[in-house]
């Protein structure tokens, strides 16, 4: 029995283990078609379930959608968590967030983040907004989570003399998010062009860590 189940009853524990069952269906699915290639009668037919069974656990597919995107949220959080831990100054944890995230995250886990750009999208927020997808206020909360590590690692680098004292942590923050996003879905034009010359994306996403750390370094030895 998990942690998760401890001090359920056993009707509980069986509705969690259906839950549970019912994700890994929809995640097996949502990675191969991804979001919109998906259907609740593809996710019910595949559990040999009724759709009136499925939307008893599940009260629309966003909903399902959305709990499959938590499991690569925690996912995401428990690498920036560790990966942060083992460095001791400001700009230390910031390079250790950013490498996490492009060469761990995105690499080793790209099917979940995949699933985490879709779930980002204006007709996700707009369903959010109108509290019509269950899961969302932890998908609010785990994501700003994410971001605080970083938010705390640039104030961090301000104290300690590593970063500049001049940035506001979370303007800050925002910027090196985006701007590894950017970096790590570089458009097949460039990718070419990177080929052409010999360079890999890695080789390219350590270029661009690398500048984006010398943007906000203080300076001092």
């Amino acid at each position: 029995m998990t942690i998760e189940q401890a001090g359920l009853s056993r009707r509980e524990r069986e509705k969690l283990k259906r839950q549970n069952e019912i994700i890994d269906a929809a995640q097996r699915l949502f990675f191969e078609r991804g979001f919109d290639g998906v259907s609740m009668d593809d996710i019910a037919r595949d559990l040999e379930l009724s759709k009136p069974a499925l939307y008893r656990y599940f009260r629309n597919k966003e909903s399902l959608y959305l709990a499959v995107v938590l499991r690569g949220i925690v996912v995401l959080r428990d690498t920036f968590k560790a990966a942060i831990a083992k460095e001791k100054t400001g700009i230390g944890k910031v390079s250790a967030f950013l490498s996490a995230f492009c060469f761990d995250y995105v690499s080793k886990h790209s099917d979940y983040y995949e699933l985490l750009i879709v779930a980002r999208e204006q007709r996700f927020m707009d369903l959010f907004a109108k509290h019509e997808v269950d899961g969302a206020n932890e998908f609010g909360n785990m994501a700003l989570e994410s971001l605080t590590f970083l938010v705390d690692a640039i104030q961090l680098g301000s104290e300690d003399g590593t970063i500049r004292e001049d940035l506001p942590p979370l303007q800050t923050a925002i910027f090196l998010v985006v701007a590894a996003e950017a970096a790590v879905n570089i458009g097949p034009e460039y990718k070419n062009l990177l080929a052409q010359m010999g360079l890999g994306k890695e080789e390219y996403l350590q270029h661009a860590i690398n500048l984006m750390l010398r943007g906000i370094a203080s300076g001092k030895p």
